[in-house]
């Protein structure tokens, strides 16, 4: 009677048990992370060498668990998170850059509109105030855009230092299940289910912030890693990331790392997760656009400026800079130990790139090099040059130096009209010709253009006496001869004084030509169209695009970039659903199924409670006998 009623006492318990593992999945179906647990069991062995069965043990409770699934799992977790964020940061900027209304195009348009009616009415007082308006409205488009930039990366900053607290939360909390993990008994074999299912659930949400790979010990606790093999976790010991200012650049973060052996930069090598969407979104596609808008801006000013110069305004004086933008910004990295002073300049607009420059100095010889690693160049100094910019070095530079050249990050920030007096405004040519009354001959001269504004004789009175057909004397406004005798060929170039001039046709003995200070050609618009040429004159990439297509082509690069995002986040949430999916299979918690097992295991606890009672009656049967 002893035998089965024992045995009917170790079935009602180990079904207790079941029925709670049951329980258990059923209340946690919807728990993230949780894996369905089953209970297994073992017959127990005789207590003799009688053959007679001796119950029912709970041999474990195990979870239904594949570890390849939840590495796969974790990756392509932050590979998703990943993109989604590089996706939500790119997106804002491309809807900033290519509002219809708020973009660099309609105000460009608008500008050169207003430098078409004034070379219309160049002596119109309004038509030079609309032009000093719309280039201050042109200004404005460009400081909003580059603020809006600005704020994206102050946001990005921000979210960067909130990311690593919360990993650094993570991993405190990872080294204290480690903690749980060791005072559990069993080890890694008998590890207990819910502390697992919280380990592998902190470890994926760990991977949602930033890759990491995990190794399990033999006890069942789990060393994490970072960035190029950094322990972040290694049985209960936590280490910590921390941000700092960067220091070449202020407004800029970079990741640090403490561990047990030092610490150090671990930014470049951090990948994954909103962090590493963050980080690749401000240190590619955000400082690239703000640079390619400056890089409009100063070919802007540049080109404008040079011909604005090359004319005459309404009170005669030779034009200056329409536009003000700032110098290539340089920045010294807070460990130089020299007393080096570099300074940059834009010499070849054709050439600029969207890149920023590295110089360092080895002790010997300096490198310029470019951000991507497409060009450099090294030299001793104390000038380099390189992609259109010109470095120069003055003072003695340490070993180990190094400094951030940025051409054209504040051209944006720093463009500005100057002009702030219509009447200043160049439209005029600063020279005129003209042809004497008497001439004999057919010969034309042409209206004359500037090649150098800064020759002091720019505006001297010149005349041209034909000696004959083949020959000319040029004479100063005192009729003495300055060069005699000259050839002549009928549309040739005539250089003299930084202007030139073409004459064509056939001239006659004593014919004469003038070339001369333009002051009081207040109708004069010849300056004013060489100023609107400009709109498509092609001045960057080799010369092969004007402003206008330089933004397009920015605005395009944006777009396609946010679009790529879009596609890499896409596919990478698809085959997250999908390993999701397969993990689910294996762990997921089936209603249905539990249901089932509710019922099998209530059925075996009931029939074991019945061979209770059933030997509790025998045994009272044989009480009241005796």
């Amino acid at each position: 009677m002893g035998d089965f009623l024992n045995n009917a006492v170790t079935g009602l318990l180990s079904y207790q048990r079941a029925l709670g593992t049951v329980s258990h999945n059923i209340a946690n179906s919807a728990t993230p992370g949780y894996s369905r647990q089953q209970t297994l069991f073992d017959a127990q062995p005789p207590n003799s060498n009688v053959s007679a069965g001796n119950g029912v043990r709970v041999l474990d409770v195990r979870r239904y668990y594949d570890e390849f699934l939840s590495v796969q799992l974790r990756e392509t977790e932050s590979l998703r998170s990943q993109f989604e964020t590089f996706h939500a940061q790119a997106g804002v900027l491309d809807d900033v850059l290519a509002d219809p209304l708020g973009g660099i195009t309609p105000a460009l348009q608008a500008f050169f509109s207003a430098v078409q009616e004034l070379a219309d009415d160049p002596a119109s007082p309004a038509a030079r105030v609309a032009l000093l308006n719309e280039g201050d409205a042109l200004t404005s488009r460009f400081h909003y855009l580059e603020d809006r930039m600005a704020d994206q990366a102050a946001s990005a900053t921000g979210s960067i230092k909130d990311l690593v607290n919360e990993i650094n939360d993570l991993a405190q909390a990872l080294g204290e299940i480690n903690q749980d993990i060791l005072g559990s008994p069993g080890g890694s074999d008998r590890l207990n289910p819910d502390l697992a299912d919280r380990r592998d659930q902190t470890l994926l949400e760990l991977s949602k912030l930033v890759s990491v790979s995990a190794v399990e010990q033999e006890d069942g606790r789990i060393n994490v890693f970072i960035g190029n093999g950094q322990t972040l976790v290694t049985s209960d010991t936590v280490m910590t990331l921390s941000t700092f200012t960067d220091p070449v650049d202020a407004s800029r973060v970079r990741v640090g790392y403490s561990g047990v052996f030092g610490a150090g930069d671990v930014t470049d090598s951090l990948s994954g997760g909103e962090l590493g969407g963050y980080l690749q979104y401000s240190r590619t596609l955000l400082p690239e656009t703000r640079n390619a808008l400056g890089r409009v801006a100063i070919a802007l000013a540049q080109t404008f400026n040079a011909q604005h110069r090359d004319g005459m305004d309404l009170a005669g004086n030779l034009g200056g800079d329409f536009f003000s933008v700032a110098a290539p910004q340089v920045l010294s990295n807070a460990n130089n130990t020299g007393a080096a002073n570099v300074t940059a300049a834009v010499t070849d607009l054709s050439q600029l790139t969207v890149q920023d420059y590295t110089l360092s100095f080895d002790g010997a010889l300096f490198t310029l090099r470019a951000g991507d690693g497409s060009s450099s160049v090294t030299g001793a100094g104390p000038a380099l040059a390189l992609d259109g910019i010109a470095v120069n070095i003055a003072g003695a530079a340490a070993a180990g130096d190094r400094f951030l050249i940025r051409p054209t990050r504040l051209g944006a920030q720093t463009l500005a009209v100057t002009v702030t007096d219509g009447s200043a405004i160049a439209a005029a040519s600063p020279i005129v010709t003209g042809t004497a009354l008497g001439n004999a001959g057919s010969a034309a001269i042409s209206r004359g253009e500037v090649l150098d504004v800064n020759d002091p004789n720019l505006l001297d009175s010149i005349t041209l006496r034909f000696n004959s057909a083949a020959d000319y004397d040029v004479l100063d406004a005192n009729g003495v001869v300055l060069a005699a005798a000259q050839p002549f060929t009928s549309g040739a170039n005539i250089d003299i004084n930084g202007w030139r001039v073409q004459i064509t046709g056939t001239p006659q003995a004593g014919d004469r030509f003038t070339a001369q200070s333009n002051a009081g050609g207040i109708s004069d618009n010849r300056n004013a169209l060489l100023l609107g040429d400009l709109q498509t004159t092609a001045v960057l990439d080799g010369g092969s695009a004007n402003y206008q297509e330089a933004y397009s082509s920015l605005v395009s690069s944006v777009g396609a970039q946010t679009r790529q995002a879009a596609v890499n986040a896409d596919a990478q949430q698809a085959l997250f659903d999908s390993v999701q999916g397969r993990r689910e299979s294996v762990s997921g918690v089936n209603l249905d199924e539990e249901a089932a097992n509710l019922v099998r295991f209530q059925q075996a606890y009931q029939a074991s409670a019945r061979v209770i009672a059933t030997a509790d009656a025998l045994f009272q049967s044989l009480i009241n006998s005796v």
